[in-house]
């Protein structure tokens, strides 16, 4: 059996190009991406749509290849995917491993993290909290999950040290 390779075009780039701490969005059908949805998406973040109709890809199909071909720590999925599609959150939790699955409240929490992605992936996946954000990462000691979700950690960090000094 070969090895999965992306061979869409711009995913690959994407892929390749990801550093450490580096997050994209894997979203599902639903997730807006124009100025005029509900919860809009900074412009400065990369649109990819891979949706060909309804139901593909779907993000179960794409996540372990992008996982598989990159090189990712750990995800972000919502409170909401236990209850609302736990096979779903089997799957993240099976390649990112028990430590390496974070959970967030699905507002605002986990829409303001998308806007800190460096891409959204827009697939045709019409499953219910079917969203994963993947983080890049190699190995070494994981980031912290309070550096990933608090855009002020450094500033925080800084004054946490000069206090200290």
């Amino acid at each position: 059996m070969s090895k999965n390779r992306l061979l869409h075009e711009r995913l690959a780039a994407l892929v390749s190009t990801l550093r450490h701490g580096e997050m994209i969005f894997i979203a599902d059908a639903g997730s807006g991406t124009s100025s005029a949805s509900l919860v809009p998406l900074n412009p400065d973040v990369e649109i990819i749509d891979v949706a060909i109709h309804t139901g593909c890809p779907t993000v179960d199909q794409l996540l372990p290849v992008l996982w598989e071909v990159g090189d990712f720590e750990a995800a972000f999925v919502t409170e909401n995917m236990r209850q609302a599609n736990p096979s779903m959150r089997e799957l993240v939790q099976g390649l990112t491993g028990p430590d390496h699955i974070h959970e967030l409240r699905y507002l605002p929490e986990f829409y303001d993290l998308r806007n800190r992605c460096k891409a959204f992936i827009q697939t045709g996946d019409y499953g219910v909290h079917s969203n994963v954000i993947l983080v890049a990462g190699y190995p070494s000691p994981p980031i912290p999950v309070e550096w990933m979700t608090n855009p002020n950690w450094f500033e925080e960090l800084r004054k946490t040290q000069s206090k200290k000094d």
